[in-house]
């Protein structure tokens, strides 16, 4: 993938930072959208200085104007857009009586109406080409969840059946769409999350939360960057619509009480 141009959306850490990492690797150029400024800039300045071309734009993905100037930016700098990556995402996970109208409002506004208008902004670059790879950003969620994930789970699902939608349009144009469905990784919320238990008690939380994983852990970041570029690159070449489960095997296992 030497030289071709990706955007990244949710950039600046987590499951974003792990991707950008591992197309640095493989020889991409990278645009990273970030709602964080102080974060996305701290990651250019540290992927560049380890000779990666990165770009950071700081972008809010619930606004149309703004992924439209962060892709006229992106061609500017890089000259076109060949992979987009719609990684972003938020959620709340509490039950459904207590998810406020604007907070389910947010969560679609981020986690899909965003994907789909940036979309949008890269179709005429790559119809132009005749090519091109966009991968979305599920969940496992999608497709077996828990108890108080009702709006996560029902967007994320809506992010897999666009992909598949959109795989089959945007076929003849040559330009491929899957979806990835990650189950627990580590990221800035996780990090954040085993901050506040006493050191002493960390292990055994985190042991807790990986207990029904079958292999025994959470993902690390760039073990999604993987399967990414994987899907990014032309070994993918007759991939489209594909929704891939990564989750360390949680969701086929059956718990022993069943």
């Amino acid at each position: 993938m030497k030289g071709k141009v990706a955007i990244v959306t949710g950039a600046a850490g987590g499951i974003g930072r792990g991707i950008v990492e591992v197309l640095l690797r493989e020889g991409c150029r990278v645009a990273m959208l970030d709602w964080n400024e102080d974060a996305g800039e701290a990651a250019m300045s540290e992927l560049t200085a380890t000779g990666g071309e990165v770009l950071f734009i700081r972008t809010d993905v619930a606004k149309e104007e703004e992924l439209q100037a962060a892709v006229e930016q992106t061609v500017s700098q890089f000259g076109d857009v060949h992979i987009l990556v719609n990684n972003v995402g938020t959620h709340y996970y509490r039950p459904v009586e207590q998810i406020h109208s604007e907070e389910l409002d947010r969560v679609l506004r981020t986690d899909l109406k965003g994907q789909f208008l940036l979309i949008q902004q890269v179709l005429p670059h790559m119809k132009r080409n005749q090519s091109g790879s966009i991968i979305n950003i599920a969940s496992v969620h999608a497709h077996v969840t828990l108890p108080g994930f009702s709006s996560y789970a029902a967007i994320k699902g809506g992010v897999t059946a666009m992909s598949r939608s959109l795989a089959l349009e945007l076929a003849p144009f040559g330009i491929r769409i899957n979806a990835v469905l990650p189950g627990l990784t580590r990221n800035i919320a996780m990090d954040r999350y085993l901050s506040t238990i006493p050191v002493d008690n960390r292990k055994t939380r985190e042991a807790e939360l990986t207990r029904n994983i079958p292999l025994g852990r959470m993902a690390e970041p760039d073990e999604i960057g993987e399967l990414v570029a994987f899907l990014a690159s032309d070994k993918a070449s007759y991939m489209t619509g594909s929704s891939l489960v990564i989750d360390g095997g949680v969701s086929i296992r059956l718990h022993n009480d069943y």
